[in-house]
C-alpha cells in the first residue's frame, strides 16, 4: 500500500470511492442479480445498522483527533527546529562567535531545506543534513574563548536542534496513514450498505439517506488524506519556508 500513502492518490480516491459505492448500492436494489433478493428483504429496521454506524463514528472520531494532533506536532517540530537555530545564532552573537558558528549553521539550513517536503530514511538529503549537523556540533565544541556554562548552553541548543529534526523526520516517516484511511473507508462502505438495507422498499429515502451520509463520508476521508501526511500536502513547503526566513537573518 506504499503507493496509496501518497496523499494526492488518497484525495482522489477519497472522493471517487464513496461516491462509487453509493451509486452501486442504490443500483443494486433496482437492477442486477441482487435486486430481487434485496427487494424481498423486509423487517430490517434502524437499530440493526446502528452497530456498524456507531463503530464508523467512533473510529472516524479517533482518527480525526489523531490527524489534528499529528498536524500540530508537525508544525511544532518545524518551529522547534527553527527556534533552536535562532537561539544558536543569538548566542553566537553574544559571545562574538559569528564567524565560527554562522557558516555551519548556514550549511545545516541548506541541507535541511533539501529534505523538503520530506525524504525517506537513508536518502542522500538526510545523510547530507546529518553531516552538516556533525560539523555544526564540532564547531560548538571547539568554539574558542567560552566558559564551561556558556559552552553547555550552546551544546544544549545543539541537542535540542537534533531532537526537533528527529521529531520532524519521525512524523514524515509515519506509514500508518494508509491503514487509517483504509479503515475508515471500509467501515464507511459497510455503513452505506447498512443504510441501504434499512431503507429497502423506499427508494427516495434510500437515495437521500445514502447521499447525505456519502457527503459526510467523503469529507472525513479527505481530511484524513490531507492532514495525516502533513509534509506531503498541508506542510509540503516545510521546513524550507521557515528555515529560509531564518537564513535571511544570518550575516552574509
Amino acid at each position: 500500500m506504499s503507493w496509496l500513502a501518497f496523499s494526492p492518490w488518497q484525495i482522489v480516491l477519497s472522493v471517487v470511492t464513496p461516491a462509487l459505492v453509493a451509486v452501486l448500492t442504490c443500483l443494486a436494489e433496482v437492477r442486477g442479480p441482487l435486486a430481487a433478493p434485496l427487494q424481498k428483504t423486509t423487517g430490517i429496521v434502524g437499530p440493526y445498522f446502528t452497530g456498524v454506524a456507531l463503530l464508523f463514528a467512533l473510529v472516524t472520531a479517533q482518527m480525526l483527533t489523531e490527524v489534528w494532533q499529528k498536524d500540530n506536532a508537525a508544525r511544532l517540530s518545524v518551529q522547534a527546529e527553527d527556534d533552536a537555530l535562532r537561539a544558536l545564532m543569538h548566542l553566537a552573537r553574544v559571545h562574538r562567535l559569528e564567524t565560527t558558528v554562522a557558516p555551519p549553521i548556514k550549511g545545516y539550513i541548506a541541507a535541511a531545506i533539501r529534505e523538503s517536503p520530506f525524504s525517506r530514511v537513508g536518502s542522500k538529503p538526510r545523510e547530507a543534513t546529518d553531516r552538516a549537523y556533525e560539523v555544526l556540533q564540532g564547531a560548538l565544541v571547539a568554539a574558542p574563548g567560552l566558559g564551561e556554562s556558556a559552552r553547555n548552553v550552546l551544546l544544549a541548543n545543539g541537542v535540542e536542534l537534533r531532537r526537533a529534526r528527529d521529531r520532524r523526520l519521525y512524523l514524515a516517516d509515519d506509514e500508518t496513514t494508509a491503514i487509517k484511511w483504509a479503515s475508515v473507508l471500509v467501515l464507511g462502505a459497510l455503513t452505506q450498505i447498512a443504510i441501504m438495507l434499512v431503507h429497502i422498499g423506499n427508494r427516495r429515502a434510500l437515495r437521500v439517506s445514502v447521499g447525505f451520509f456519502t457527503v459526510a463520508f467523503i469529507f472525513c476521508l479527505v481530511l484524513i488524506a490531507v492532514f495525516d501526511a502533513p509534509f506531503e500536502v498541508a506542510l509540503a513547503h516545510e521546513p524550507g519556508a521557515t528555515l529560509n526566513d531564518t537564513l535571511k537573518t544570518l550575516p552574509p
